[in-house]
C-alpha cells in the first residue's frame, strides 16, 4: 500500500487538458494584450495628428489675422497688393505685422509670408525682407502633411465671395487694393477628408473701409478681432488679436 501511494500522481490524460487549458487562456490573453497595444498605438498617432491639424490652424490663423496693408515689390521690381490670392495654382501670399523679434534685430515687424501646397504638403514661404531683389529666397516649412489640394475664397466689402484677390472688377490699382474683409481656406486631407477654417482679416483692416463701423456678422470694431471658425466633422472657434506694425 505504501509504494502504491508513493507512485500515484498525474495520468497523461489529465497533463494533456492543463496543458490545453493553460495554452487556450494564453491565446486569449496574447490576444487581448495584442488589441490593447494596437488600440494604443493607433490612438497615439490620431493624436499626432490632431496636434499637427492643431499647430497648422493657429499658423494659419495667427498669419490671415494679422495681415497689413502694405503692398511690396517682388523681385523683378513689380509692385503687389497687401494680399494677393492666386487661382491658378492656389497661392495665398500677403503681408502680415507682428513678427516676433526677441533678438532685437534690425529688421522690420512686418513680414511677406505666402501658402501653397506642393507634394501632399501645405508649405509656408515667408521672406526676411519685404521688397525683394532677385536674388531673394523664401524660407519654406511644412505646416501640414498629407494635404491633397488647397481651395481658397475672398469676402469683400459687398459681402461676395471671391476666387481670387484682387477681383477683376476692383476699380483701383491692384497695389491700391485693400484686403478682404475675410479668407476661407478649404483643405482636402487624405485622411481627415475636407476641412474648411474660416479667417477674419484684423481690426486694422476693418478699420480702413470708406465707412466702415463693423465687422462680419455687424460686429463692432471695439473689441478684439478675428474668432475663426474650423469645420470638418467637427466645430471650434479660436480667438486671437490681430495686431501689426
Amino acid at each position: 500500500m505504501t509504494l502504491r501511494r508513493a507512485a500515484a500522481g498525474f495520468t497523461l490524460l489529465e497533463l494533456i487538458v492543463v496543458v490545453a487549458i493553460f495554452g487556450l487562456f494564453a491565446v486569449m490573453a496574447y490576444g487581448g494584450l495584442n488589441a490593447t497595444l494596437k488600440t494604443r498605438v493607433e490612438v497615439e498617432r490620431a493624436q499626432d495628428r490632431l496636434g499637427q491639424l492643431q499647430k497648422a490652424y493657429l499658423r494659419l490663423r495667427d498669419d490671415i489675422q494679422q495681415v497689413a496693408a502694405r503692398p511690396v515689390r517682388d523681385g523683378y521690381g513689380d509692385e503687389q497688393p497687401p494680399l494677393r490670392g492666386l487661382e491658378r495654382p492656389q497661392m495665398l501670399d500677403f503681408t502680415r505685422g507682428g513678427w516676433r523679434n526677441p533678438a532685437s534685430v534690425m529688421r522690420s515687424t512686418l513680414e511677406r509670408v505666402s501658402y501653397r501646397v506642393e507634394d501632399g504638403k501645405l508649405i509656408r514661404a515667408s521672406f526676411r525682407v519685404l521688397d525683394q531683389a532677385q536674388d531673394s529666397k523664401a524660407q519654406d516649412v511644412v505646416v501640414l502633411e498629407q494635404v491633397e489640394s488647397l481651395e481658397l475664397r475672398y469676402l469683400d466689402e459687398n459681402r461676395e465671395w471671391r476666387s481670387r484677390w484682387p477681383p477683376d472688377s476692383a476699380d483701383t490699382r491692384a497695389a491700391d487694393q485693400p484686403p478682404p474683409l475675410a479668407v476661407e481656406v478649404k483643405l482636402e486631407t487624405r485622411d481627415l477628408g475636407e476641412l474648411t477654417f474660416l479667417f477674419r482679416i484684423g481690426i486694422e483692416r476693418i478699420r480702413q473701409l470708406p465707412g466702415s463701423s463693423g465687422g462680419i456678422g455687424g460686429e463692432t470694431t471695439g473689441g478684439t478681432t478675428g474668432d475663426a471658425g474650423l469645420t470638418g466633422g467637427t466645430t471650434g472657434g479660436s480667438s486671437g488679436g490681430a495686431g501689426g506694425d
